[in-house]
């Protein structure tokens, strides 16, 4: 049975008004604090918590353990976020659906923060994305890289996409337009071009604010730009139908991001006043994390349609 979180671990009567619906893949580290930040959410507002996990370094058993409250379905082969939010989907029953990843935690505020601003009739809601481990200079390079987009702001406004962490819909956006695209990263970005294709644009409301956290390695961390901007130009080919000549030339240009990119970040990042001091200590990583973006997008350009991932 799905079950929400009052603050004291217990279950919350009734039926919910938002599913939050997790992503997790060997989460052990970060679960904890995810889950723990959700119940601490000062809200009146009825809410379940279902976690879709395919970790194989015991996430399924800690949460089993300490978060009984919890919605848990565990699977013994890893799930990429798009295949796991679609089956989160099949199990919420809230017409609001908030989605967050196991590496990040949220305001105590966060629910109610959903909830009003998802009282304006856009289909879909996100907010601002900070960085949740300050302290480490590989977590502020993985934040300029993934999250430069998405940094705190004080104005409401509207964008073409939000990152999937932060992404808030109604049932009927992804009635309408799901399911998320399987078996691949960016499934997030391909829904949201559908959106967008269709007249909706994110609302990003400033009172809605998840902190990402890091716990990679090194090498993690390239790998994982590497294999994610793959990923999204693969998609980007195939969802566009990009003739093979286009995909070649995106490929070749690709090649040429790393230093007009961050410059571009750079700008943002001054234009905001915020975390300039951060970016300039973490500008070597950073620009090495774009090296693997660029190299990423060209192997995925460079095989378009012609090649599955």
């Amino acid at each position: 049975m799905a079950a929400s979180l009052w603050p004291g671990g217990g279950i919350m009567p009734g039926v919910p008004e938002i599913s939050v619906v997790i992503t997790s893949y060997n989460s052990r580290n970060s679960i904890g604090g995810c889950l723990k930040s959700l119940a601490r959410q000062e809200t009146g507002r009825v809410f379940e918590i279902i976690l879709i996990d395919s970790s194989s370094d015991g996430t399924d058993r800690l949460v089993q353990t300490q978060f009984p409250s919890v919605q848990l379905i565990h699977f013994d082969r890893r799930l990429y976020c798009g295949d796991a939010r679609n089956h989160g989907l099949s199990l919420a029953r809230a017409p609001l659906i908030a989605f967050l990843d196991a590496d990040c935690f949220v305001n105590p505020d966060w629910i109610e923060s959903l909830w009003e601003a998802h009282q304006q009739p856009e289909w879909a809601v996100g907010g601002g994305i900070d960085n949740g481990s300050p302290d480490s200079l590989l977590a502020w390079a993985y934040y300029f890289c993934e999250f430069n987009l998405w940094l705190p702001t004080s104005k409401v406004h509207y964008k073409d996409e939000i990152a999937g962490c932060c992404l808030s819909l109604k049932r009927v956006a992804y009635d309408t337009y799901g399911p998320f695209v399987e078996g691949t990263y960016s499934s997030d970005t391909a829904f949201q071009w559908k959106l967008k294709q269709g007249g909706h644009q994110v609302l990003i409301h400033p009172a809605i604010r998840v902190y990402h956290t890091v716990t990679c390695s090194w090498r993690d961390f390239f790998h994982h730009i590497f294999e994610h901007r793959r990923a999204y130009a693969h998609v980007t080919s195939q969802e566009h139908h990009y003739s093979r000549s286009y995909s070649l030339l995106r490929a070749v240009l690709s090649l040429g991001l790393p230093i007009p990119l961050s410059l571009y970040v750079a700008g943002r990042v001054f234009r905001s006043r915020i975390y300039w001091k951060p970016f300039l200590l973490a500008a070597p990583l950073i620009g090495m994390g774009f090296g693997a973006r660029a190299i990423g997008e060209f192997m995925g350009f460079l095989c378009g349609q012609n090649q599955s991932l």
